[in-house]
Protein backbone atom coordinates (compact mmCIF):
# COMPACT_ATOMS: atom_id res chain seq x y z
CA UNK A 1 0.00 0.00 0.00
CA UNK A 2 2.24 2.96 -1.01
CA UNK A 3 -0.40 5.65 -1.03
CA UNK A 4 -3.23 4.84 -1.61
CA UNK A 5 -6.69 6.28 0.23
CA UNK A 6 -7.29 4.66 3.25
CA UNK A 7 -11.04 4.74 5.07
CA UNK A 8 -10.53 3.56 8.30
CA UNK A 9 -13.36 2.70 11.09
CA UNK A 10 -13.68 3.84 14.43
CA UNK A 11 -15.11 1.51 16.93
CA UNK A 12 -16.58 2.46 20.56
CA UNK A 13 -13.61 2.78 22.90
CA UNK A 14 -15.54 2.91 25.96
CA UNK A 15 -18.69 0.93 26.19
CA UNK A 16 -20.29 -1.41 29.01
CA UNK A 17 -19.38 -4.56 28.29
CA UNK A 18 -22.58 -7.11 27.99
CA UNK A 19 -23.89 -9.90 26.45
CA UNK A 20 -25.78 -7.79 23.64
CA UNK A 21 -22.35 -5.25 23.04
CA UNK A 22 -20.12 -8.58 23.06
CA UNK A 23 -21.39 -8.75 18.98
CA UNK A 24 -20.38 -4.75 18.34
CA UNK A 25 -17.14 -3.52 17.98
CA UNK A 26 -16.00 -2.21 21.43
CA UNK A 27 -12.46 -1.00 21.16
CA UNK A 28 -11.20 -0.99 17.58
CA UNK A 29 -8.69 -3.41 18.00
CA UNK A 30 -6.84 -0.61 17.29
CA UNK A 31 -8.11 2.61 18.20
CA UNK A 32 -7.41 4.67 14.91
CA UNK A 33 -8.62 8.39 14.04
CA UNK A 34 -6.78 7.83 11.03
CA UNK A 35 -4.09 5.29 9.63
CA UNK A 36 -1.84 7.07 6.94
CA UNK A 37 0.74 4.19 5.46
CA UNK A 38 3.87 5.48 3.82
CA UNK A 39 5.91 3.79 1.16
CA UNK A 40 8.88 1.39 2.17
CA UNK A 41 11.52 2.01 0.83
CA UNK A 42 12.54 -1.23 -0.73
CA UNK A 43 10.23 -4.35 -2.63
CA UNK A 44 11.71 -7.16 -1.60
CA UNK A 45 11.44 -10.65 -3.07
CA UNK A 46 9.08 -12.56 -1.21
CA UNK A 47 10.89 -16.12 -0.28
CA UNK A 48 8.49 -19.37 -0.47
CA UNK A 49 7.96 -21.70 2.73
CA UNK A 50 6.09 -24.31 3.37
CA UNK A 51 2.10 -23.93 3.83
CA UNK A 52 1.51 -23.05 8.01
CA UNK A 53 -0.74 -24.94 9.61
CA UNK A 54 -2.99 -22.06 10.99
CA UNK A 55 -3.95 -24.56 14.12
CA UNK A 56 -0.74 -26.22 15.33
CA UNK A 57 1.33 -22.57 15.09
CA UNK A 58 -2.03 -21.04 17.21
CA UNK A 59 -1.32 -23.80 19.88
CA UNK A 60 2.46 -22.79 19.93
CA UNK A 61 1.44 -19.15 21.18
CA UNK A 62 -1.89 -18.89 22.61
CA UNK A 63 -0.78 -19.83 26.16
CA UNK A 64 1.62 -16.78 25.64
CA UNK A 65 -1.27 -14.54 24.64
CA UNK A 66 -3.79 -13.04 27.27
CA UNK A 67 -6.75 -11.10 26.90
CA UNK A 68 -6.49 -7.33 28.27
CA UNK A 69 -8.83 -6.70 30.36
CA UNK A 70 -9.33 -2.88 31.88
CA UNK A 71 -11.75 -1.22 33.90
CA UNK A 72 -11.56 2.22 32.89
CA UNK A 73 -13.54 3.43 35.57
CA UNK A 74 -15.64 2.49 38.76
CA UNK A 75 -18.57 2.00 36.85
CA UNK A 76 -17.50 -1.46 34.79
CA UNK A 77 -16.69 0.07 31.48
CA UNK A 78 -14.30 -2.07 30.00
CA UNK A 79 -11.53 -1.84 27.20
CA UNK A 80 -10.35 -4.98 25.61
CA UNK A 81 -7.81 -6.13 23.82
CA UNK A 82 -4.48 -8.55 24.09
CA UNK A 83 -1.54 -8.80 24.93
CA UNK A 84 1.66 -11.18 25.03
CA UNK A 85 4.16 -12.97 28.05
CA UNK A 86 7.63 -11.87 27.16
CA UNK A 87 8.82 -13.38 30.21
CA UNK A 88 8.65 -16.11 33.19
CA UNK A 89 8.10 -13.19 35.42
CA UNK A 90 5.37 -12.55 33.97
CA UNK A 91 5.68 -9.44 32.26
CA UNK A 92 3.09 -8.79 29.09
CA UNK A 93 3.77 -6.34 26.15
CA UNK A 94 1.07 -4.49 25.04
CA UNK A 95 -0.35 -1.07 23.26
CA UNK A 96 -0.29 1.98 25.27
CA UNK A 97 -4.02 2.71 23.68
CA UNK A 98 -5.88 -0.40 25.60
CA UNK A 99 -4.44 0.59 28.96
CA UNK A 100 -4.07 4.22 29.18
CA UNK A 101 -4.98 6.13 32.27
CA UNK A 102 -7.56 3.30 33.47
CA UNK A 103 -7.95 2.17 37.44
CA UNK A 104 -7.78 -1.40 37.31
CA UNK A 105 -5.86 -3.96 34.47
CA UNK A 106 -6.74 -7.76 34.08
CA UNK A 107 -5.43 -10.03 32.37
CA UNK A 108 -7.03 -13.48 31.27
CA UNK A 109 -4.30 -16.24 29.92
CA UNK A 110 -5.42 -18.04 26.73
CA UNK A 111 -8.90 -16.80 26.74
CA UNK A 112 -9.88 -18.78 29.84
CA UNK A 113 -9.76 -18.88 33.68
CA UNK A 114 -9.59 -16.48 36.27
CA UNK A 115 -8.80 -12.77 35.53
CA UNK A 116 -5.28 -11.90 37.04
CA UNK A 117 -4.97 -8.19 38.61
CA UNK A 118 -2.19 -6.62 36.63
CA UNK A 119 0.02 -3.38 37.33
CA UNK A 120 1.35 -0.86 34.30
CA UNK A 121 5.37 -1.32 34.90
CA UNK A 122 5.88 1.03 31.70
CA UNK A 123 3.81 3.22 29.93
CA UNK A 124 5.16 4.97 26.97
CA UNK A 125 2.22 6.96 24.56
CA UNK A 126 4.93 8.34 21.95
CA UNK A 127 5.37 4.86 20.86
CA UNK A 128 1.94 3.52 22.28
CA UNK A 129 3.92 0.86 24.10
CA UNK A 130 2.90 -0.73 27.68
CA UNK A 131 4.55 -2.70 29.69
CA UNK A 132 2.32 -5.25 32.63
CA UNK A 133 3.15 -7.50 35.68
CA UNK A 134 0.30 -10.02 36.38
CA UNK A 135 0.05 -9.92 40.16
CA UNK A 136 0.09 -13.80 41.33
CA UNK A 137 -0.51 -15.39 38.55
CA UNK A 138 1.69 -18.56 38.98
CA UNK A 139 3.11 -19.95 36.31
CA UNK A 140 3.13 -18.33 32.92
CA UNK A 141 4.63 -19.46 29.71
CA UNK A 142 6.63 -16.42 27.70
CA UNK A 143 6.63 -16.25 24.07
CA UNK A 144 9.24 -17.27 21.16
CA UNK A 145 10.30 -14.26 20.15
CA UNK A 146 12.31 -13.53 16.73
CA UNK A 147 13.58 -10.50 15.46
CA UNK A 148 11.68 -9.31 12.37
CA UNK A 149 14.70 -9.17 10.73
CA UNK A 150 14.47 -12.56 9.65
CA UNK A 151 11.46 -11.76 7.70
CA UNK A 152 10.57 -10.95 4.19
CA UNK A 153 8.28 -9.54 2.25
CA UNK A 154 5.65 -12.57 0.85
CA UNK A 155 6.34 -14.31 4.29
CA UNK A 156 3.18 -16.17 5.64
CA UNK A 157 2.01 -14.97 8.70
CA UNK A 158 -0.55 -15.36 11.59
CA UNK A 159 -2.19 -12.53 13.78
CA UNK A 160 -3.71 -14.20 17.21
CA UNK A 161 -5.40 -11.71 19.57
CA UNK A 162 -8.45 -11.57 21.67
CA UNK A 163 -10.95 -10.17 18.55
CA UNK A 164 -14.21 -9.00 19.26
CA UNK A 165 -13.19 -9.89 22.76
CA UNK A 166 -15.16 -13.18 22.83
CA UNK A 167 -13.61 -14.07 26.22
CA UNK A 168 -12.33 -17.34 24.60
CA UNK A 169 -9.50 -19.27 23.07
CA UNK A 170 -7.32 -16.38 20.91
CA UNK A 171 -8.05 -16.00 17.64
CA UNK A 172 -6.07 -17.15 14.75
CA UNK A 173 -6.25 -15.58 11.20
CA UNK A 174 -3.36 -15.99 8.08
CA UNK A 175 -1.83 -13.86 5.71
CA UNK A 176 1.32 -12.73 4.71
CA UNK A 177 3.69 -9.67 5.02
CA UNK A 178 3.31 -6.81 2.34
CA UNK A 179 6.07 -4.78 3.77
CA UNK A 180 8.69 -4.44 6.84
CA UNK A 181 9.28 -0.51 7.24
CA UNK A 182 6.29 0.77 6.81
CA UNK A 183 5.79 4.60 8.21
CA UNK A 184 2.29 4.83 9.69
CA UNK A 185 0.22 7.66 12.39
CA UNK A 186 -2.77 6.84 13.67
CA UNK A 187 -5.13 8.20 16.69
CA UNK A 188 -4.63 7.37 20.30
CA UNK A 189 -7.12 9.59 22.24
CA UNK A 190 -6.83 13.37 20.99
CA UNK A 191 -3.42 12.96 20.10
CA UNK A 192 -1.15 11.44 17.27
CA UNK A 193 1.24 8.22 17.14
CA UNK A 194 3.82 7.93 14.55
CA UNK A 195 5.91 5.17 13.73
CA UNK A 196 8.58 4.15 11.80
CA UNK A 197 9.68 0.57 10.80
CA UNK A 198 6.47 -0.61 11.06
CA UNK A 199 5.57 -4.36 9.56
CA UNK A 200 2.45 -4.11 7.08
CA UNK A 201 0.50 -8.16 6.85
CA UNK A 202 -2.19 -8.93 4.56
CA UNK A 203 -4.44 -10.60 7.17
CA UNK A 204 -7.67 -9.88 8.88
CA UNK A 205 -8.11 -8.10 12.44
CA UNK A 206 -10.75 -7.04 14.56
CA UNK A 207 -12.18 -5.35 17.38
CA UNK A 208 -10.47 -6.37 20.21
CA UNK A 209 -6.88 -7.88 18.64
CA UNK A 210 -4.80 -4.43 19.75
CA UNK A 211 -1.47 -5.80 21.45
CA UNK A 212 -2.21 -9.16 20.02
CA UNK A 213 0.54 -11.12 18.30
CA UNK A 214 2.11 -10.88 14.51
CA UNK A 215 3.88 -14.74 14.07
CA UNK A 216 5.91 -16.23 11.46
CA UNK A 217 5.90 -19.54 10.16
CA UNK A 218 7.95 -21.28 13.38
CA UNK A 219 5.42 -19.86 15.48
CA UNK A 220 7.99 -16.62 16.75
CA UNK A 221 6.31 -13.42 17.11
CA UNK A 222 7.91 -10.78 14.89
CA UNK A 223 5.74 -8.21 15.70
CA UNK A 224 2.82 -6.46 18.34
CA UNK A 225 -0.33 -5.35 16.49
CA UNK A 226 -0.78 -1.72 16.67
CA UNK A 227 -2.91 -0.43 14.03
CA UNK A 228 -4.98 -1.44 11.32
CA UNK A 229 -6.34 0.04 8.10
CA UNK A 230 -9.18 -0.71 5.18
CA UNK A 231 -10.59 0.67 2.24
CA UNK A 232 -13.59 -2.07 1.83
CA UNK A 233 -16.88 -0.41 2.40
CA UNK A 234 -18.53 -2.05 5.84
CA UNK A 235 -21.92 -0.92 7.18
CA UNK A 236 -21.32 1.11 10.33
CA UNK A 237 -24.01 -1.84 12.47
CA UNK A 238 -21.75 -4.75 11.17
CA UNK A 239 -18.77 -6.78 12.40
CA UNK A 240 -16.42 -5.69 9.79
CA UNK A 241 -12.42 -7.15 9.58
CA UNK A 242 -9.79 -4.91 8.78
CA UNK A 243 -7.78 -6.59 6.04
CA UNK A 244 -4.45 -4.47 6.83
CA UNK A 245 -2.89 -4.83 9.77
CA UNK A 246 0.27 -2.96 11.22
CA UNK A 247 2.97 -4.96 13.97
CA UNK A 248 5.53 -2.88 16.04
CA UNK A 249 8.46 -5.55 15.30
CA UNK A 250 9.68 -7.33 18.64
CA UNK A 251 12.84 -6.01 19.17
CA UNK A 252 11.75 -2.74 18.25
CA UNK A 253 8.91 -2.36 21.07
CA UNK A 254 11.40 -4.51 23.46
CA UNK A 255 14.64 -1.99 23.05
CA UNK A 256 11.90 1.26 23.64
CA UNK A 257 10.66 -0.38 27.29
CA UNK A 258 14.53 -1.19 28.00
CA UNK A 259 14.21 -5.20 27.49
CA UNK A 260 16.51 -7.66 25.40
CA UNK A 261 16.01 -7.69 21.73
CA UNK A 262 15.64 -11.18 20.89
CA UNK A 263 17.69 -12.79 17.98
Amino acid sequence: MSAPRVSPRRGGAERPWSLVCRCLPLLLAIEIGLVVAAAAPSTLPGRPRAGVSVGALARQVELSVVDTITFADPAGTQILGTGIIVSSSGLVLTDYHVVRGDVFIGVRIDGAGPVHPASIVIDDPSDDLALLQIQGGGAVRPAALESSASAAIGDPVIAIGNAMGLEQTPRAATGRLLALRRTVSYGVGSGTVNLAGILEAATPIFTGDSGGALVNAEGRVIGMIAAGSDDAPCDPAAVCPLHLAFAIPIELALERLGLQRPR
